[in-house]
This record gives C-alpha cells, structure tokens and sequence, in this order.
C-alpha cells in the first residue's frame, strides 16, 4: 500500500495491470449489486432499446438511486460479454495532475495486456491529435471491443478545462462506446447538442424514481414487516418514489411511531423526511450499533481497523459486514470488503446528529482518526481530521510532509485547497511551508493569496539552505519570473549551491527549478554550452524528486536550446517524444504547458500548420495561465502567423488580442510589446507602413529591462530589435537597418536561429537596395544555416520580398545544366520546399514565365504598380495622384485582376517576372 495521497498500489490490479501507482483503487470500484436489490427494468429497456445511444446521464438529488442504477447497467452489459470501467468523482479530481491521473487509469482498466504496447504506441502518435481528448477517444475505438465507461458524482468536476475535456469526450464518442455518467447536476458538457441529435439519454429525478408497481415489490421481499397494500400505497405518496426514503422506511417500519406516521401526508420536504427517518433509524438500532455509526459518521472512507480506532471495539469488520448486508447505506469499496464507505446523504445526518449530541466526541473522534492515517501515511485524511478537531499544528506539519511531493508532481490546486482550511499563522510558524505552499500559488498566478507569504519570505532570504531544509531564495525567484523580472530571479537563484548530487526530495526539486530558472540566464547570453549542463543537471534531480511539474520545464528549455542552436528537428523530435512518454496530453499541469508551448513554436517554424492548431488547441487553457511570457508568446504567435498563413486574419487577431489581453491582465509590458512588434510585422506584410510607423512609436516599455548582454528566448520571434530592423528594411532606412543588422550578427554569432533572420532582412534591405548580387549572398547565407535544420516559416514570414528571391533562385537551379544545384550550399529540395511552403506552383514557376499579361495595364494602373514597388501607401499613392482612396482601391483591384493576383506583393512578384518592373524600381518619382 502506498504511503502517499492516499493511494493505493495496484500495479497488480485491472486486467491490464497499468494503472498509475497514483490512483486511488476505491474510486475504480464499483458499487456491488446487493441481493434483493429491485431490478429498473424500464430503464435499463430504454438504454438498451435504443442503440444510437452514446451518452446516458443519470441526473438527480443524493438518494435517487444514480450509482445503485448505473452499477445494474454496468453488470448487464458485462453480461453481454462488454468491457466496463468505473470511476467515482471528487472535489480533488480538479486538480490537473490527479484528474489526468484518473481519468487514464479508468480507460487503462478497459485495455487487456496484449493491447497494452499498442495502445502506448497509439498515444504517441497522437500526441499531436486536434483535441485533448484524442488519445482517450483512440485508445478506446481501437481496441475492437465494446466498451461502456461509467462516470458517478460527475457534479464534483467543477475546472473548466476538465468540464472541455468532457464535452469534447461525449461528442465524439465512438460507435463501440457507451459512457454514464451520474450527477447530482446537469453538467454544461453540450448536452442540449447531443440530445438533438438523438445519441444522448437524460434520466431526471422523476426517471429514476420508483413506480408504484416497484415500490410494491421492494417491499415484498420484508415479509417481517406485514405491510400492508394500503401502507405501501402511502409510503409511495409520501417519498414519491425517492430510492433512500424508502430505503429508510424499510428500515425503520418496525418503529410504530414510523408506522403510524404514515396516515400524514403533510408537505415535508425530502431532507426533513430523509432526517426524520434516519433518526429512526439509529433509534432502532442497539446501543452499540448506535455508537458505532454516530462515531464512524465522520470518516471519509471506513475499514475495521480505523472504526476500532474511533469506536474501542475489536469487532468492527463484522460489523461492517452486518451494515452492508442489512442495507443500512454501506457499501464496499474493494472486492475483499477491507475497506467501505457510507452513503453521502446517510452519513451527513449521521455527523450532524453526532454534533448535537457531543462537539467533544466529534473532536475526539477527528483526533484518533487524524493519528490513524497518519501512521498509516495516508496525508489527505490527516489533513482533513485534524482541521474538524482544530488541530491546526498537527494539519500544518502533515501539509508540510504531504506538500513536498504534491508540488514537485505538479498537484497545485491540492496544495491550495488544503491551504486555505488551515489559519496562515500555523504555515508561517513553518518557513518550509511556506515555501511550498508559495511555488503552488506562484504557479496558480494566485497574487493576492501570495503577497503574505512573500513578504514573510522576503524577512527570512537567507535563511535555510537548499540540502538541508529548503532556501526562501528559490521562492522568490520563481515569484520575481511571475513578475517577468528575470534579471532579478537571477541574481536570487545564483548564489545558491546547485551542486549537491546526492539530494533527494523536495531538495532535488528546488535544485532542478533553480537550474532550470539559471539555464535562462545561460540561453540569454549564448551560453549554449553552461544551458545544456544545467539542463543535465536538472533532470537528473527531477528524476530523483519524482518531480513531473519541473521536468515540463526542462523539456521546454531543452527544446529553446536546440533551437536556437539550429537543431530543430532533433527539437521537434526530443518534445514529441518525452511528451509522449509523459502522456503530456492527458496531463493539464502547468509545466505540460511549457513543454507544449516550445512544441507549438517548433512545429510552426517546420511548418507543420495542422499539428500547429492542434496542439494550441489542445493546451490553449493552460498556455494562457502558464507563468512565463516567453512560452506564452511562442504559442500566441506562433498561433496567429497559423491562421494568417491559412488565410484567417480574422482568426489571427483574435489569438493576438488574447495575447495582449494577457500581458495586460497580469502586468507584463515585455508581453504587451511583442503583441505590438507583431502587429508592426503584419502591417509591413501588407504595405501599411504608416499604420506600422504607427504603432512602433508606442510599442509598451518592459517594465524589468534586461542586461545589455542578454536577449530573451522569445526575442528570436518577434521583439523590438528585430521588429525595428524589419521597419527600417520596409522604410527603406538603409543606414540604420544596415548598423543594426550589422551589431546583431556580431553580438551572439552561434546563436543559428537569429543569424537565419538577420540574413534574411539584410537580403531584403540590399534587394530594395537595388543590389541583388549582395541580396543574394545574404540569402544563401541563411538557406547554409537553415537547411540542417530545415527552418521553413522563417523565411516565409518576411513576405514577398523574399519568396522573390526564392524563385530566383529557383529559376538559376532549374536553368542549370545539372538540374539539381548552384553552389555547394544551395540544395534545390530545401528551395522548393522553402517555396512550397509560399504557396507557389513549382511546376508552373519551373517554365519560363516572361510572358505578358493576358489584359494589358493601363498608364495609370502602371504608375499604381510603381508605387507598389516603393511601399507607398494607398493614402499617399492618392494624394500624390490627386485622387481619393477609393479611386486607387479602384484602380489597385483592376491591377490584381489583370495579374492574376491577391494583394500587394503578389502583384510586385509578378509585374518584376514579367518584366512589367525592374528589380530597383521604387516608386518614388
């Protein structure tokens, strides 16, 4: 049995024998079907009459019968030879981590061994699938089985991204899958979609409760009761049907007060009656029994050892047994029967009886349990009883223990929940605590919960050191990243001793978080070499704290570093693959975000668009939240340029409005300038260069600027130095653009990536130069250090001017005698998939294209095309024409009718191939 979270080993458990150490076995139990149990005959002929069905949801109050209702479906489609899953919902199921860790262990149990291997590979490949609920939905239509998964107290889920998760899970449902799902809710899953498209069923209250014929034959069975036709018929009309009433009234007719009750027919509610039977109920019961139920009301979940615990007795598990088969609201939650729990609504009365009897005996009964589970390890429960007794000091110091793994595996919002039930001065009075408790909210962005905790941190910096007890100074330098002062968490981070090789633990976590936080700093400077052992270094302590939540950030630095060096596809192939292996799209942890946030950046830039919006999608919500606003832009924008390379504008600004929304929302100017810079890229694209002058005048001011000597990871895709470069090329500000162009290749010359770009907007600067030969130079510079890596989008990002030279060289290629290169460093595939990538037609580029326009321009459309050539404006075209706008957007859409094109550049490209323009026209007479 495992010592942590409460979970229990079952390596050896399930046909498959794969579900995760983590899992909590009981919560992939399923209720048994107890003997005498009355048969819903009428709905199981509606679930099974009708086989369009995929989604059937039992929707009603606490003791309408949903679990006792799904467990008879369940045990009849095992009977019809179907695989079945259970899993049973709960408050800390909305925590990504132990959602993720659930969810796959009820679909692993459905997968025998021999599917096993296939079923991992099948996850790997669909590690870039379109939604999150792809691996789920694949992995059950490919076993060639029919499968019914049941989902009971689904109205515990309560995360968004979780509740997402469901409505993409139930709308596609495949045709060899059924899925239940209990609730005492109706969830905002699109079932209203479903319905209307007849593959949903809803059974509300009034299904599920009983008919008078099936409340006559639950009663037929207590012929020690003698009850009358005329009782029964009572009985009916005052539970109308309600499955635990009449559970309660079986169980305490043998009370004449009860008995006699049944000639009232007055308007009690269902609670009020629901309490007034089970008060009778315990008073029916002998004196032991009594005391045994009131006492072990308050557990979470009961076996006979911790009920003799709280209740002095020695014979607690005959007990048990006893209750579960008198019907008296227990059931197993194992098949050896060790351990059971209570029906929540039965329970619930039960505890609040205990409490007007005795708050001490409540307390006591809290204190012994709470010192159970806790020589048990079984934190959660600890945590629990000793917050009912108001034993803050023992809750504090287990949270402490417990919160060590929660937070290295990425189970944050555990950490909250439980923090926030115990009183700050009890997590101050342990720093340790603090600390932890401080990463999960700094993950969280929960700022207003963490300003305390900061500022008792900051009182105590040096106190405490890494090996030893954990070091403030590594809190707060993750809370300096939340404020996108990473020169700050820097200088914080770098003091510490990072080299201990023997830490284990939460000490082996904060050594791998601070490694990854410095490796910042080593990719900043092109320190390539110090990043690729930090990152070593880091992941060998994430192994040994078993600390999943920084090992995503690793991954996503080790993916930056490659990158950046020119490895992209040895990039793309590292995060697919440890992604995969991490089932990284099941997991909505934060760190999964980073990870994904470099996958989405490196796909864009090998021009995989489809696997692009996948994976965006796919982690969009945790993006968006995620802590660093480097991996938040290189998924924002790498997003946005997807939609404008498909022709979605629209769509495109949406994903930078969200983008600058973001950097707004949590304060970060850096973030809200790279919004700017990319819109001063998209206006040059088109020819709007006023509107890009424009914007670069008031690009926002990072609030922590960096060292001269640094350049964010982000600032390779869009930022203010190559984002000025860009203007000045477009604006024909030679000289300045030039410099600039010039400093940058010197200033980190292994740093590949950016010298691909720097070359790139250098060939555009000497083409609208007029000097082509140098244009060309730059150009082959940059296809020599983007070929290895197959850079693709970097080049089509720069626009026309570009693609321009592409064909060119294209065209020398394929003028060439030996058909296949120019020049050692020239490769012909790489430049026909550079122009693929445009959107050209190699084959109809490959002919000779000098041909004239098959409708001549006029004089005044070839004065408009001049201009073209120049960047001017449609505003300054009309006032140096002395027409208005309209009457050049006239002119302008004859011009792109005749050339057979869509927009400025394109009528540029294709007015130069057929000699309607000179390479050094400008436009500027």
């Amino acid at each position: 049995m495992s010592k942590l979270n409460n979970e229990v080993d079952f390596q050896s458990a399930g046909p498959a024998g794969t579900w995760p150490n983590e899992a909590s076995a009981y919560k992939l139990f399923a209720p048994p079907v107890y003997p005498g149990a009355i048969r819903r005959d009428a709905i199981l002929a509606r679930i099974f009459g009708d086989t369009s069905l995929r989604v059937i949801l039992l929707q009603g109050p606490a003791g309408h019968g949903k679990s006792t209702t799904l467990q008879q479906i369940k045990s009849e489609y095992q009977t019809r030879a179907w695989l079945t899953s259970w899993l049973t919902l709960d408050d800390a199921d909305n925590d990504p981590r132990r959602f993720a860790i659930h969810i796959r262990a009820a679909i692993d149990s459905v997968c025998s061994a021999g599917t096993a291997d296939a079923a991992g590979r099948d996850m790997d490949q669909h590690v870039r699938g379109a939604r999150r609920a792809d691996w789920a939905l694949d992995r059950l239509s490919r076993l060639g089985k029919p499968v019914a998964l049941f989902l009971d107290e689904f109205q515990a889920i309560r995360n968004p991204l979780f509740i997402g998760f469901f409505r993409d899970l139930f709308d596609r449902v495949p045709e060899n899958v059924r899925i239940f799902v209990g609730s005492r809710s109706l969830p905002e899953v699109g079932l209203a979609k479903l319905l209307v498209n007849n593959v949903a069923l809803v059974l509300r209250a009034d299904d599920l409760r009983f008919s008078p014929e099936e409340v006559a034959s639950f009663f037929s069975g207590s012929r020690d009761l003698r009850i009358s036709s005329q009782e029964i018929g009572a009985i009916y009309q005052r539970t109308e049907g309600w499955p635990a009433a009449l559970q309660l009234y079986r169980l305490t007719l043998a009370s004449p007060e009860v008995r006699s009750s049944l000639g009232d027919l007055s308007s009690d509610s269902p609670r009020e009656l629901a309490e007034y039977l089970a008060d009778n109920v315990l008073t029916l019961q002998p004196p032991r029994i009594q005391k045994f139920l009131l006492r072990t009301s308050l557990l979470t979940r009961l076996n006979a050892e911790l009920c003799n615990a709280v209740t002095g007795r020695t014979d607690s598990q005959q007990i048990l047994l006893d209750l579960e088969r008198s019907g008296l609201f227990v059931r197993s939650l194992d098949a050896d029967c060790r351990w059971f729990k209570y029906h929540g609504l039965f329970s619930t009365i039960m505890a609040e009886n205990l409490r007007k009897i005795s708050e001490e005996t409540v307390s006591e009964v809290h204190q012994i349990a709470a010192q159970w589970h806790l020589s048990h390890s079984f934190y959660e429960e600890v945590v629990y009883h000793a917050s009912g007794c108001r034993d803050f000091t023992l809750a504090a110091n287990t949270l402490n223990i417990w919160a060590s793994q929660l937070v290295a595996s990425g189970q944050l919002m555990t950490v909250e929940r439980w923090f926030e039930r115990i009183p700050l001065e009890r997590i101050l009075e342990r720093p340790s605590l603090v600390i932890k408790v401080a990463y999960a909210l700094i993950f969280l962005r929960r700022e207003s919960r963490l300003r305390p905790l900061m500022e008792f941190l900051q009182r105590h910096e040096t106190a405490g050191e890494i090996v030893l007890t954990t070091s403030p100074r590594v809190a707060l330098s993750m809370a300096a990243v939340l404020e996108d002062n990473l020169p700050a968490a820097v200088e914080l981070a770098d003091p510490l001793r990072l080299d201990d090789r023997e830490a284990h633990g939460f000490a082996a976590f904060e050594i791998g978080a601070a490694s990854n936080l410095l490796s910042y700093r080593d990719l900043a400077t092109g320190e390539f070499e110090a990043a690729r052992k930090r990152l070593a270094l880091a992941r060998m302590c994430n192994d040994r704290g078993h600390a999943t939540f920084s090992g995503g950030y690793t991954l996503a630095m080790s993916g930056v570093c490659q990158i950046f060096q020119g490895h992209l596809r040895e990039a793309i192939e590292r995060l697919h693959k440890q992604m995969s292996e991490a089932s990284a799209h099941m997991d909505g942890s934060f760190a999964s975000a980073a990870s994904a946030s470099c996958y989405i950046w490196a796909l864009y830039e090998a021009n995989d668009l489809d696997a692009v919006e996948a994976a965006y999608t796919r982690y969009h919500d945790n993006i968006a939240e995620s802590v660093i606003p480097d991996f938040i832009a290189f998924a924002h924008i790498a997003m946005s340029r997807t939609f404008d390379a498909r022709g979605r504008p629209d769509k495109a600004l949406e994903v930078l409005d969200e983008f600058e929304r973001i950097g707004h929302d949590s304060g970060w100017a850096r973030l809200i300038g790279m919004a700017d810079w990319e819109r001063v890229r998209r206006a040059l694209l088109v020819g709007d260069l006023e509107r890009a002058r424009a914007i670069s005048a008031h690009t926002a001011a990072a609030r922590h600027p960096f060292p001269k000597s640094w350049i964010a990871i982000s600032e390779d895709l869009e930022g203010e130095t190559l984002g000025r470069i860009r203007l000045a090329v477009h604006t024909l500000d030679g000289t300045a653009a030039g410099n600039r162009i010039a400093h940058e290749l010197r200033r980190q010359p292994h740093r590949v990536y950016r010298q691909i770009k720097l070359y790139l907007m250098d060939a555009l600067l000497k083409q609208r130069a007029g000097m082509n030969n140098a244009a060309h130079r730059s150009l082959r510079n940059a296809i020599q250090l983007a070929k290895p890596g197959r850079y693709i989008r970097c080049f089509i990002d720069e626009g026309e001017g570009i693609i321009e030279l592409l064909r060119e060289v294209y065209q020398r290629i394929f003028r060439s005698s030996s058909g296949e290169e120019v020049g050692s460093e020239v490769s012909k595939a790489f430049i026909e998939e550079l122009l693929a990538a445009s959107g050209l037609d190699l084959n109809r580029d490959s002919a000779k294209t000098d041909k004239p326009a098959s409708r001549p321009l006029s004089d005044r459309e070839k004065e408009m095309l001049a201009y073209l050539a120049g960047g001017v404006s449609n505003r300054e075209m009309a006032q140096r024409l002395f027409v208005s706008e309209n009457t050049v957007k006239f002119h302008l859409k004859n011009v792109y009718s005749k050339l057979g094109v869509a927009n400025r550049l394109q009528a540029i490209n294709a007015a130069r191939q057929m000699g309607l323009l000179s390479l050094n026209s400008s436009g500027q007479g």
